[in-house]
């Protein structure tokens, strides 16, 4: 009789059926912001009108940063039922928290300082990157309850069908953007509705996916033991504090491009680069969920990260398109409006960024490693070296006067590689000193291991 292999078993294919639905989800959660701009940037305010409504986002999805790790806490410990709660009270903290604070940062007294003297903006932009924020509150609400079926999803590696919900999103946002337009529907109050209202539905349609499988999770782990809320919380906050590291990433190479010679063409070619590389790279990072989702047999079992490295060559190579004089000229020249001087540019840009997706690929899949090994201070020393290499790189090459478009790519692969490797010898010192606390006999075991893998 011919083997038949379980979902959950490592292959090729059970690998590529896993994470190409999350690299393709990752890929297009972008897709819904532009949509929504044509709303926003067709209201009485014009270009100033999205331009705050902007900045009022990138607030809201700083305070997302709370819940950056939640996916991945959820893959380790969601997997019985006294692990699925506990996370569902943890995500629910998490999310009162953010409420609390989105609506905090909106009262007279606080939002001039967030608004006005953080981020610059006065009278009219600053009232509506606040009342945006606030807005969009619901939206905040829909992607934080998406954790809790997304995660039973992912962990049944029903993938597919997280990647459907998401796909609904798309679709109902890019038909509500053009009929909201059309009916004269704009403004960024409208544009938080055409926001909030497709990822509510997203949300209920993922808790509809997922129900069933909630129902089938065993009641108890036989192998570990229960788990509390403090314990989930504490894993979960190492994890949160490197997406905000990474936030602050974001917004120093932007800072720093802007202040080189020609800044703002400089940082113009670099946002257009990076725009076509980000949603790869995105992609590329889910590699964090097949590590967790196809977890190591042993020390010498490297086939996941076989399978990163692969799929970041292949999520690299279409970038090799825009190299092609015709495709470059529409791209960069007709639908991004840069100069033709300034498209050889975008071009280099792009050749030194298809590293990028590669490099994210294997961190992302050290991430994952770290995560399964209940390491998470593993992935928070990852992300803060991300942080660190990207601004002493971005204040080296300004040292040295290299050109701001290729700055910004050069320093984020940089940094990557930088938080790989931390990772992987974070993780490579938690295992030594595992060993060398073995009593005896297991000690002389592990030692004789350590010793065939050199």
């Amino acid at each position: 009789m011919k083997k038949t292999t379980s979902r959950f078993e490592f292959t090729p294919w059970n690998a590529t059926t896993f994470f190409f639905p999350l690299c393709i989800q990752a890929a297009s959660q972008g897709l819904t912001y532009p949509l929504v701009g044509i709303v926003v940037a067709h209201g009485i305010g014009g270009a100033a009108e999205f331009s705050a409504y902007a900045q009022g986002l990138m607030v809201m999805f700083f305070l997302g940063t709370l819940g950056y790790g939640l996916i991945t806490t959820g893959m380790v410990y969601a997997k019985d039922r006294i692990g699925y709660v506990r996370f569902v009270q943890v995500n629910t903290i998490i999310l009162l928290l953010m409420i609390s604070l989105q609506i905090l940062f909106v009262l007279p007294g606080i939002a001039p300082m967030v608004f006005g003297r953080l981020l610059g903006l006065e009278a009219e932009q600053l009232a509506v990157a606040r009342w945006s924020m606030l807005g969009a509150l619901p939206a905040q609400i829909g992607f934080m309850l998406r954790n809790v079926p997304q995660v039973v999803l992912y962990n049944e590696h029903k993938t597919g069908m997280a990647n459907a919900a998401t796909i609904l999103r798309i679709v109902i946002t890019a038909l509500a953007a053009p009929v909201l337009y059309w009916s004269g529907l704009v403004g960024w109050q409208w544009g938080c509705v055409c926001l909030c209202v497709p990822v509510l539905i997203e949300a209920a349609m993922m808790y509809k996916l997922a129900r069933p499988y909630v129902r089938l999770l065993p009641k108890r782990s036989q192998t570990e033991r229960r788990v509390t809320t403090g314990q989930v919380l504490l894993f979960n906050v190492p994890l949160s504090m490197g997406g905000m590291f990474l936030m602050f990433a974001i917004f120093m190479l932007n800072a720093i491009i802007n202040r080189a010679e020609s800044g703002a063409e400089m940082l113009a070619v670099h946002l257009v680069a990076i725009g076509l590389v980000n949603p790869l790279s995105y992609g590329a990072l889910r590699n964090q969920a097949v590590a967790i989702g196809f977890p190591q047999r042993d020390v010498h079992d490297h086939r996941t990260l076989w399978f990163a490295l692969m799929s970041g060559f292949c999520l690299a190579l279409p970038l090799l398109l825009i190299q092609l004089p015709p495709i470059a000229q529409w791209y960069f020249g007709e639908v991004q409006n840069l100069p033709q001087a300034h498209i050889p540019w975008a071009q280099n840009a792009v050749w030194v960024a298809m590293l990028f997706p590669v490099l994210q690929a294997v961190r992302g899949h050290a991430e994952g490693l770290a995560a399964f090994r209940k390491r998470p201070n593993a992935v928070l020393a990852g992300q803060a070296v991300f942080f660190g290499v990207l601004v002493a790189v971005l204040v080296m090459l300004f040292a040295f006067h290299v050109s701001g478009y290729l700055m910004g790519v050069v320093s984020l692969c940089a940094a990557s590689a930088g938080s790989f490797l931390t990772i992987r010898t974070g993780l490579a010192l938690a295992r030594l000193e595992e060993s060398n606390d073995l009593p005896g006999a297991e000690r002389v075991n592990a030692s004789r291991s350590a010793e065939r893998r050199v």
